[in-house]
């Protein structure tokens, strides 16, 4: 909870600059007013966009334990892997698809309200809808990258899955392309640092390390669930276990083994 109102103050700071410096003339008291609106409901709709993806779990009986909002997004805690190739595809691709219905309606109410598209708006209520607009759909373009764990790269493993009809090497395929796409974001970040673009090219290679890290991460976590698959708490517990008296001391027990 901490950390998402972290986050939310550093988007209202972020919008608050940008609106500044797009319209100076509104005055302090409307730019923060509207700032803190449009962080508001930038947050709503990350939580949309991950509530998609829950919704689809829980319709195909997969447990759902909590929704998680980061600086880049969020996650919804998802405690099972689908079992099917269609189910994945599903769950993977309803994310960005919310984020696009929202984009599109907030930049066709920033229409209705007399906006001229590739023009700066004019108003706080069309800037405000000129932002979600454009940071929406660019949310979906950036999750659609077929970089595993993004919802691009389920999207691919979920094809490959449907293709080939092995999950396990569907993931590891996924995987090795979300690993190539991670060096490319990292190489382009650090190129356009060295190339005087500023620490603003570092973000890049951030997002690329992240991303790198997490397609580690998931595939880790894959190869374990698929060895566990059908084992019982029984074929791992330890059965040759001491037996010792209840009304033993505790130092003598540790003297005498």
């Amino acid at each position: 909870m901490i950390g998402d109102l972290w986050f939310q103050l550093l988007i209202t700071l972020s919008l608050a600059g940008h609106f500044h410096a797009a319209n100076a003339d509104w005055g302090e008291g409307v730019i923060w007013a509207l700032a803190t609106l449009t962080s508001a409901l930038f947050f709503a709709a990350i939580v949309a966009h991950e509530l998609a993806h829950a919704v689809v779990a829980r319709s195909r009986g997969l447990p759902v334990r909590s929704i998680t909002l980061f600086a880049l997004g969020g996650v919804a805690q998802i405690e099972k892997e689908p079992g099917d190739a269609k189910t994945e595809f599903w769950m993977a691709v309803v994310g960005p698809a919310t984020s696009i219905v929202i984009g599109l309606v907030c930049l066709a109410l920033t229409w209705a309200l007399g906006w001229e598209p590739m023009t700066i708006p004019a108003a706080p209520l069309q800037a405000m809808f000129v932002w979600l607009g454009y940071v929406n759909l660019g949310l979906a373009i950036f999750n659609l990258i077929p970089g595993f764990p993004l919802d691009g790269g389920r999207v691919l493993r979920a094809i490959i899955w449907w293709a080939i009809g092995d999950a396990r090497r569907s993931t590891r395929i996924a995987v090795r392309v979300g690993q190539a796409v991670a060096f490319g974001f990292i190489a382009l970040g650090l190129l356009r640092f060295f190339a005087g673009a500023g620490f603003s090219a570092l973000w890049i290679a951030f997002i690329g390390w992240f991303m790198l890290d997490a397609a580690n991460a998931a595939y880790a976590q894959s190869g374990i669930a698929e060895k566990l698959k059908g084992a019982r708490a029984g074929d791992v517990m330890e059965r040759d276990c001491p037996v010792v008296d209840g009304r033993a001391n505790l130092q003598t027990f540790v003297d005498d083994h």
